[in-house]
């Protein structure tokens, strides 16, 4: 099966805001790109917020690690050869930066909840050569780090905190980043702070500080790593660093980045409250509406006294390979990722054996990760959760509860609709029976799906849920969605709107008029929503109900239902008729937004107007037979 044209929900986001591009453009009109104010202003901002008095600025997480490895075993004279541990679920550069230190990595499996290197097994594993532990805060979740803390003062090891993946979090009351000797960040692109590039290292050390400033710049000697080192001097200073500027004391690195890079982060941090806000309202959702696989499915755990900042929203299948399911949401639009599989990676084959690791194993294989991130609408996460459920409804050993029969009925009319497409995107799994009504009479749709293998029915002049609410027809199934196959509506929404439906509602409406609902094209036609807009509030005001959309098409409905109306009405007359009626009765009626696709022509407009006495009509009777 091929992906999807449904739009990619993918792991990160980028969403520059106009104080992003404000700030950028400060730093070209101020023509300075090398370190300079706004990386010093990032720097001290990231630091306040994290508990740190220093923060220094990298191009990237993995040169943070470096530099902060590469300070700790220069001024505390480790030897090559030195052991780090670094826990066995996490990504590669955690584990590469050892090396590249000329250390030793030795591997400590993870806890099999929340992902953190395993305290206990941390403990056993030092030895008399161990220098430093790498506790590594994944997905947005600090580790166990009052267990570590107190496992390092007795031992004597430092402590780097690989906090890529974790920001604006605490653990116990203090930030992340502050609770080891050195922490260490990154504002790469799909991360929480996004810079595009860039990483940062915060300390409460200045020895520290000094050492890690040198190293991204070369190995410079401290008293000169900006071109500002040497403003507004006095004359013997001014001599001494001349002297000095261009010596360089250690071996260090290109580690560098620009000022706007910087400015980018500046403006990121400035919303960094309602940005972890929505993450974890986000990671809420999907918990809460994820909640009923939780004996197929491990989701996140906060540990107790911390917070989360949910970088991403990591799963566990539990008892079977990943494989299967990861397909179905790729396939779907829905991006993933492993949960940084490290132990299993070929380039540490000759150091480290899979097998020696059964947590770390056991996520390698069943472990992946979604977003979570806030630019993620409610749609998006409804749409994820539906995806979920329509993979364990077709599984034969399906987690879900027997549910009532359904059937979706497809309303066909006359329209250059590619049918192998939505053929191949049905939620067939969800349905008991799909059956498609010929809306014009042989038109090409209905044809091609004939040849698909989907009943086709002609309905003449009557609407499908005329037929069906007057008896000409019956389809013994219990949950019925209708939808209109004109290349206007998502099909993506089907499985949304039946599953809302099965929720407990006695009707679902795809709504084009209430948030992240929408009516777009070429040509959209500024002036088409208003007649519906109009006669909704009317409806709602009259009979005190509450629904935005009662004229479209596109809705599921309960049968059992159905049998109480009287339709005299067919197209939007009889949809805006049975709207009313629902209100009248009192029914559940829940509203889902949706998408509709609209391409005007004065046909079209001429088809709306002319629609307006028969919807006006509806409203006068219905309002004569009385009723709420």
């Amino acid at each position: 099966m091929k992906r999807s044209t449904h739009p990619v929900i993918g792991v990160g986001t980028l969403n520059l805001d106009a104080r992003a591009r404000e700030l950028v453009n400060e730093v070209l009109l101020n023509n300075r790109l090398s370190y300079g104010p706004m990386s010093r202003k990032l720097e001290a901002d990231f630091a306040k917020v994290h508990g740190c008095r220093f923060a220094v600025l990298s191009n990237s997480g993995t040169s943070a690690l470096q530099i902060a490895l590469q300070t700790l075993k220069e001024l505390h004279g480790w030897n090559d050869g030195d052991e780090v541990l670094v826990p066995a679920v996490t990504f590669v550069a955690t584990a590469n930066i050892v090396l590249h230190n000329n250390l030793t990595p030795v591997f400590v499996d993870v806890e099999s909840d929340m992902y953190g290197i395993d305290p206990d097994l941390m403990e056993r594993a030092i030895t008399s050569k161990t220098r430093a532990v790498i506790p590594v805060h994944l997905f947005g979740m600090p580790c166990n780090m009052e267990r570590i803390q107190e496992i390092a003062r007795a031992h004597d090891l430092k402590i780097v905190e690989d906090s890529a993946e974790t920001m604006f979090a605490s653990h116990k009351g203090r930030p992340v980043g502050s609770l080891g000797d050195i922490g260490c960040f990154s504002t790469y692109v799909a991360h929480i702070l996004v810079t595009g590039v860039g990483g940062l290292s915060t300390t409460n050390n200045p020895d520290y500080a000094v050492c890690m400033r040198s190293l991204l710049n070369h190995g410079r000697d401290s008293i000169y790593l900006s071109i500002d080192d040497d403003a507004d001097l006095e004359s013997e200073e001014l001599k001494m660093v001349v002297a000095r500027r261009f010596r360089f004391i250690r071996r260090g690195h290109s580690f560098r980045v620009t000022e706007m890079e910087a400015a980018l982060g500046v403006a990121a941090l400035e919303s960094a409250d309602n940005m972890i806000s929505r993450r974890r309202f986000n990671a809420g959702y999907l918990t809460r509406e994820l909640s009923r696989f939780e004996d197929r499915l491990q989701l996140p755990t906060i540990r107790p006294g911390c917070e989360h900042s949910f970088m991403m929203y990591p799963i566990v299948v539990r008892d079977e390979a990943k494989h299967d399911l990861v397909n179905f949401l790729e396939q779907r639009g829905v991006e993933t990722r492993d949960m940084l599989p490290l132990v299993n990676q070929p380039v540490y084959a000759d150091m480290v054996k899979e097998d020696d690791f059964p947590v770390a194993k056991w996520i390698n294989n069943n472990g992946f990760y979604v977003g979570c991130h806030q630019d993620l609408s409610t749609v998006d996460l409804s749409y994820m959760v539906g995806l979920f459920e329509r993979y364990y409804r077709s599984s034969k050993s399906g987690t879900s509860p027997q549910k009532q029969s359904s059937a979706l009925v497809l309303m066909v009319g006359e329209s250059d609709v590619d049918i192998e497409d939505l053929t191949e995107n049905l939620p067939k799994e969800l349905f008991d029976k799909i059956v498609a009504f010929d809306m014009s009479g042989q038109s090409k749709a209905a044809h091609a799906l004939k040849n698909a293998g989907v009943e086709v029915l002609e309905s003449g002049s009557e609407s499908p849920l005329e037929v069906l609410a007057g008896g000409t027809l019956d389809l013994p199934y219990e949950n019925l969605v209708f939808f209109p196959v004109t290349g206007q509506f998502d099909q993506f929404d089907i499985s949304r709107v039946l599953l809302t439906l099965e929720r407990g509602y006695d009707m679902v409406i795809a709504s084009r008029f209430i948030m992240s609902g929408r009516r777009e094209g070429k040509k959209p036609g500024r002036y088409r929503s208003v007649g519906n807009r109009f006669f909704n509030f009317l409806a709602s005001v009259i009979f005190e109900g509450n629904i935005t959309d009662g004229l479209s098409p596109f809705r599921a409905i309960k049968k059992s239902r159905l049998k109480d109306i009287h339709l005299k009405n067919s197209d939007l007359p009889g949809l805006y008729q049975l709207s009313i009626q629902a209100l009248k009765r009192d029914w559940r009626v829940a509203e889902i937004p949706t998408r509709e696709l609209v391409e005007m022509d004065w046909a079209q407009y001429a088809r709306a107007f002319a629609s307006l006495p028969g919807v006006f009509g509806v409203l006068l009777s219905e309002v004569a037979r009385g009723g709420k």
